[in-house]
């Protein structure tokens, strides 16, 4: 993504922080396509690492997603 002239502040911060999660995930699939290469033993275990991630990340937002619910509900 490129800067656009006029943009607020905020704009500009976003487009930064989008730019640099583009760079890391290439950079990620990168150094996977390797490790599946090199270690796949070391790449299943990785894989696993992830999943159990992914899971605690949506059981985190599941919790703080009914938070707010009730937190909505109590004040309507």
């Amino acid at each position: 993504m490129s800067k656009v002239a006029g943009q607020p502040p905020l704009s500009n911060a976003l487009i930064k922080v989008v730019d640099l999660l583009v760079e890391s995930e290439i950079r990620i699939d990168a150094m996977e396509q390797i490790l599946v290469k090199t270690n796949p033993v070391a790449y299943e275990l990785y894989l696993g690492t992830i999943e159990n991630l992914q899971a605690h990340k949506a059981a985190e937002v599941k919790k703080v997603l009914t938070v707010m619910l009730k937190s909505k509900l109590c004040e309507g």
